[in-house]
């Protein structure tokens, strides 16, 4: 956007726009944000904020050909403010970020596929790449498809978006009916729809989960999602919404080696009223440790949730072939399978997490290296 016209106020410069909109600029803002006081090399801010005082004032200032030109009293040479970066940039307006995208709420009519995308294309198209995270973030899962033969090559499909989240069950973790588990997956059970790890610090962002071997009879994934259950729920049952958003629940996971702990509310928001965090993991929810005032309202709201959850019009069900891996965002897609049957064929998923800022971060460098394809 082009700049028609500067005024000098006591505080701020008053911008006007070729479309007539103004925008003020305060002076302190403006100087902490010179473009030529970041490194050149990290671009990081080298400016010591401190160094000037709060009612600083240019001592000139000129409007360029395309640039607004301002002497500041404490730098010997000019600092230059392109019209378009102080446009993008203007108070107010929070820089753009092609990771943030509509989510789509859907439930089981109206997703009646799955989104595929083919691991090889991933690899060889920056845009091919771009478009299935940002579809696994629209949605919030999508199935990678034509995996090689290998117990690694999901682990090789992580390489091309950052780095994978170790936790507790290590950096991988293999999926199989095991004779000792310490977790309900390494079991042939039925799993009811669930978060995995509310108990950590930071619930792992997105899941990943690799089918090396699937012809064991059952043990179909099911998924749903999480926000969807909340919209209706808040506007269904808005007072019990309320209540699960604001009591805090312990969480713990427990073996022979570790206790982890955290406490965490079942439903969040972010400050704009979208859903920020839906947990739902019944088997590791630790002992509810409210008032008792609050035992009986919280008790029907949770069981009511319960209910919620596990009504068929949300649920997807799919079996993931060998050679499948389905990717799906944590904090809000639940996830589960049917029970299978162990001895009837081997089943052995391999799995892991990658935080969501890594997902993000990989998102905004495809957008950029795509565009030179």
């Amino acid at each position: 956007m082009k700049i028609a016209d500067v005024n000098r106020g006591e505080r701020a410069f008053a911008i006007t726009w070729a479309d007539r909109s103004v925008t003020e600029f305060p002076f302190i803002w403006l100087r902490d944000n010179d473009q030529d006081d970041l490194h050149p090399c990290t671009r990081e801010r080298v400016f010591d904020l401190t160094s000037v005082e709060l009612n600083i004032c240019p001592d000139t200032f000129e409007l360029g050909r395309n640039e607004l030109i301002v002497r500041w009293p404490d730098r010997s040479e000019p600092s230059s403010y392109e019209s378009g970066w102080l446009h993008d940039h203007r108070p107010g307006q929070a820089r753009r970020d092609p990771s943030i995208i509509e989510r789509t709420l859907w439930d089981r009519t109206t997703l009646t596929a799955i989104p595929r995308v083919d691991a090889s294309r991933c690899a060889r198209s920056c845009k091919v790449l771009k478009d299935a995270l940002l579809t696994a973030k629209r949605l919030g899962l999508v199935v990678v498809e034509g995996l090689a033969d290998s117990p690694t090559a999901g682990e090789e499909f992580a390489d091309l978006i950052g780095f994978k989240r170790e936790t507790n069950f290590g950096v991988t973790f293999e999926v199989l009916s095991k004779s000792e588990p310490n977790n309900l997956a390494y079991t042939a059970m039925a799993l009811p729809l669930h978060t995995d790890l509310p108990n950590q610090e930071a619930i792992p962002g997105y899941q990943f989960l690799h089918s090396y071997r699937n012809d064991a009879s059952g043990g179909e994934s099911v998924f749903a999602d999480g926000f969807r259950i909340c919209a209706d729920l808040a506007e269904e049952r808005p007072q019990e919404f309320e209540l699960l958003k604001r009591v805090r629940l312990p969480w713990r996971f427990h073996d022979q080696s570790c206790d982890i702990r955290h406490r965490r509310s079942i439903i969040s928001q972010c400050a704009n009223g979208e859903f920020e965090c839906f947990v739902f993991n019944a088997h590791i929810a630790d002992l509810a440790d409210m008032e008792t005032d609050v035992v009986y309202d919280f008790y029907a709201a949770y069981r009511n949730l319960m209910i919620r959850v596990r009504d068929p019009k949300y649920a997807i069900q799919y079996s993931l072939a060998p050679g499948e891996m389905v990717a799906f965002d944590n904090t809000r897609i639940l996830h589960g399978r049917t029970a299978f049957d162990p001895l009837s064929g081997d089943r052995h998923f391999r799995g892991y997490y990658i935080e969501q800022n890594e997902l993000d971060s990989r998102i905004r460098v495809l957008c950029r290296d795509a565009s030179q394809e």
